[in-house]
Order: structure tokens, then C-alpha cells, then sequence
């Protein structure tokens, strides 16, 4: 007879692999790291220009809150890829 202690236990959930759906809702997160970045950026440059057309001043505001966003965007993205597992890869690697 074989031990008990050594059968794979069939009922185990490797939590590793995850499922169908799991992968297809981590896909739908990944979508919205995108979203989120764009958004992002065109609300900056969307509230620079505003700012600019009221103050009657240069693309000043634009390019400022522009690159506010891009910033912000990418710290969002960053943080929500980080979040469904997409960067452990990136951070057991050894690159400087």
C-alpha cells in the first residue's frame, strides 16, 4: 500500500495557477491600468488648457498639469499592475 502522507491530495487548490476566470478578471484589471493612465494624462492636459484659455497665458498650465498626469498615471498603473501580480517578476530581478 502506498502512504497516505505522500498521495497528491486531489482537492488542493493551487492558488499559483489560479482558473479561467481568475486570468480573464486579471486581464479586465491590466485593461483598466490603461485606462487609468490615459485618463490621467488628458485630465491634466484637459485642466491645463482650461486654465490656460481663463489666465489668457502660454501653453504654460497645459504642459505642466500634462506632465502632472503622465506622473500620476504611471504611479496608478504601477500600483494596480502591482496589485494583480503582472510585476512580481519584475521584482525578484536583478537588473539595476
Amino acid at each position: 500500500m502506498t502512504d497516505p502522507d505522500k498521495m497528491p491530495d486531489e482537492t488542493a487548490h493551487d492558488s499559483s495557477r489560479g482558473g479561467y476566470l481568475q486570468s480573464r478578471f486579471k486581464g479586465l484589471l491590466h485593461i483598466g491600468a490603461g485606462n487609468m493612465f490615459a485618463a490621467s494624462i488628458i485630465a491634466g492636459l484637459l485642466m491645463g488648457y482650461l486654465l490656460d484659455v481663463w489666465l489668457g497665458t502660454a501653453p504654460i498650465f497645459m504642459l505642466v498639469l500634462g506632465a502632472l498626469g503622465f506622473v500620476s498615471g504611471m504611479l496608478k498603473a504601477r500600483k494596480n499592475l502591482l496589485a494583480t501580480g503582472r510585476g512580481d517578476q519584475d521584482k525578484d530581478s536583478d537588473r539595476p
